[in-house]
């Protein structure tokens, strides 16, 4: 026998959290939901229609390959059903491509976006474990639809675990957005397929020091335990200026800097009382690279994973 189909809702919006990944020796594991956030509207429509505004406007995404709309299928799917036709609006303050966590923040939104309209049927488990199949890495995913951070490994079984981390109440992050995007499949291509050994000893030394820094907001133990021997490097050199403000940001007082993600983003930690006054150097200087094409966006931990508004 057919379910018996509720009528579909006059609208809907949500909030999901954007993410930064990869700190540090944390690569495909560790992410951190953060405050800007990408915001979906859905209303009944003729046909099924999607809209990029604000910073997604930039993408070059083919629609039918967009995560929020990969993730509406995917829901139908494990739904057992279509979705109804509708006008999805998605926007962003920031572009795609970025390292800002658009695409997992897109699939989870997809995902719960179908699976309200059809009637909630997934388990809010099994929307995470797609998620994750369908990004291909956890960590941004995860942090999106959890918010948070947390750093996540397989089991024996191939099921995720996902380590809540502590952040200490007055860190804060900028989010330096260069006005290029980096790729994925060209970040990827230009990692190391060998590292001496030295070097992979002196990545798995640094976990605990950067776990313990971020808890304590220990300055020097963030520093020690943010270093990379895996990722940054060969990606930096893909970003025209991006070594030369990460420099900067240093000199200006930050706690420590890195990618965010795969960039082209970059990251840059300090505490609550001195964000304004490093947000306004950084600013003065992404504005003599790249001139107003450039980007310095506050940010903070989002405790409050993806929500309908």
């Amino acid at each position: 026998m057919a379910l018996a189909r509720s009528r579909p809702p006059r609208a809907l919006a949500l909030r999901v959290p954007a993410s930064t990944s990869n700190l540090g020796p944390g690569f495909d594991a560790f992410g951190v939901a953060l405050s800007p956030a990408l915001k979906v509207r859905w209303r009944p429509a003729e046909k099924l229609e999607l809209l990029r505004g604000g910073g997604l406007a930039e993408s070059v995404l083919p629609i039918g390959r967009d995560p929020v709309l990969r993730g509406l299928r995917r829901a139908a799917i494990l739904a057992g059903g279509g979705p109804p036709p509708g006008r999805i609006e998605v926007e962003a303050p920031f572009p795609p491509g970025r390292g800002l966590g658009a695409s997992g923040a897109g699939l989870v939104a997809g995902l719960l976006l179908g699976n309200r309209l059809l009637g909630d049927r997934i388990p809010h488990e099994e929307i995470l474990a797609e998620a994750i199949q369908l990004e291909g890495h956890p960590e941004n995913a995860t942090a999106s639809l959890l918010g948070g951070a947390h750093w996540s490994a397989p089991g024996p079984d191939r099921r995720w675990r996902h380590l809540p981390v502590h952040l200490h109440r007055d860190l804060r992050f900028l989010l330096v957005v260069p006005p290029y995007p980096l790729a994925t499949r060209r970040a990827r291509e230009v990692l190391p397929d060998r590292v001496p050994f030295a070097r992979a000893a002196a990545q798995a030394r640094r976990p605990p020091l950067l776990l313990e820094g971020l808890r304590t907001l220990d300055e020097d133990l963030i520093r020690i335990g943010i270093e990379d021997d895996l990722h940054v490097a060969p990606r930096l050199r893909q970003l025209t200026g991006a070594r030369s403000v990460l420099e900067f940001a240093a000199r200006a007082g930050a706690i420590a800097t890195t990618l965010s993600g795969a960039g082209s983003a970059l990251l840059v930690l300090t505490r609550r009382g001195q964000l304004l006054q490093l947000e306004q150097r950084l600013k003065t200087r992404v504005r003599r690279l790249w001139g107003e094409s450039g980007q310095v966006l506050r940010a903070q931990a989002e405790s409050r994973g993806a929500s309908f508004l």
